[in-house]
C-alpha cells in the first residue's frame, strides 16, 4: 500500500521523510537497524516503502546524520536514488556524490546544494510546485554569542536559491543554543517565511519546539510551525503549499 501523499514524518533528531508529488524524500537517516521498524516509530522499514519512488539525501557523514545501513534498502526498494554529500566516502557506485554549489537533475526532481557552516551540504529540492529546503548542519552556530543573525542571513542564507518560494523548510532549532538564536530558526523564518517550518537537530529535547514556536509568533511568523513531540509524529499538508 502506498504511503499518503503530502505528508511529513519526523523520524528522529534531524531525520525526516516527506511524501510529495508521489515521491518519498528521506533526509539524514542515522538510526541503526532495529526489529520491527515502521514510520510510526520514527524508523524506516524497507518493506514499508518498497513500492515508493524514494530519494535518500545525506547532508554529511556525522553519526547523528548518517548510517550506512541505508544502502541496504536498495535490496528491497527497487526505485531508490541516493544523493550523498561528498564528505562521505566509499558509497555504492550508483549513489550520487554531491559537493556544495552543485545541481543534480533526476527526472522530475531537481536538487541544489549549498555550503554548510559545519561540514557537508544543505539541500534545496524542487519537485512540481514545491521547494523543500533541508539545512543539514548549515546553521547559525552562535556558541559564544558573537555573531549577529544579520551576518548569518547575508553570508549563509542569502546563498539559497530564491527562484521559488520555500514551501517546506527543515531548519535547525538546537536546544544547546537556546537564547543564542537556537541555531538559526528565527533568522530563517524572517528571511524566507516558508509555508511550513520544521525544527530539526533537537537531540530528542522536543520541549524546545514549543518555546521556539511562541517566540516565532511574537516575532510575527504566521505560517505553519510544526511542533514535533516525538519520533514517528506525522503532519499532513495541502497540495497548495508551495
Amino acid at each position: 500500500m502506498s504511503l499518503a501523499n503530502n505528508t511529513i514524518w519526523h523520524l528522529s533528531h534531524s531525520s525526516n521523510a516527506v511524501k510529495v508529488a508521489n515521491k518519498l524524500f528521506i533526509f539524514d537517516y542515522h538510526e541503526p537497524p532495529t526489529q520491527n521498524p515502521d514510520l510510526n516509530k520514527g524508523q524506516i522499514n524497507p518493506q514499508e516503502i518498497k513500492d515508493e519512488q524514494v530519494y535518500v539525501l545525506i547532508s554529511h557523514g556525522h553519526q547523528d546524520h548518517f548510517n550506512r545501513g541505508i544502502f541496504n534498502w536498495s535490496k528491497v526498494v527497487k526505485n531508490i536514488s541516493y544523493i550523498i554529500s561528498s564528505d562521505v566516502h566509499n558509497i555504492p557506485d550508483k549513489a550520487h556524490s554531491i559537493k556544495p554549489n552543485q545541481s543534480l537533475k533526476l527526472g522530475e526532481v531537481e536538487i541544489k546544494t549549498y555550503p554548510s557552516t559545519d561540514i557537508g551540504v544543505a539541500f534545496s529540492v524542487f519537485v512540481e510546485n514545491h521547494h523543500i529546503y533541508f539545512a543539514g548542519d548549515n546553521a547559525f552556530w552562535n556558541w559564544e554569542n558573537k555573531v549577529s543573525e544579520e551576518h548569518y542571513i547575508k553570508n549563509v542564507l542569502d546563498k539559497i536559491d530564491r527562484k521559488k518560494d520555500i514551501s517546506i523548510a527543515f531548519q535547525i532549532c538546537d536546544p544547546r543554543l537556546e537564547g543564542q538564536g537556537e541555531g538559526g530558526i528565527y533568522a530563517f523564518a524572517r528571511a524566507f517565511n516558508p509555508d511550513i517550518l520544521v525544527p530539526i537537530h533537537s537531540f530528542g529535547d522536543y520541549s524546545i519546539n514549543q518555546r521556539a514556536h511562541q517566540k516565532l509568533k511574537k516575532q510575527g511568523f504566521k505560517n505553519k510551525f510544526w511542533c514535533i513531540n516525538r519520533p514517528g509524529d506525522s503532519y499532513s499538508f495541502s497540495n497548495q503549499t508551495g
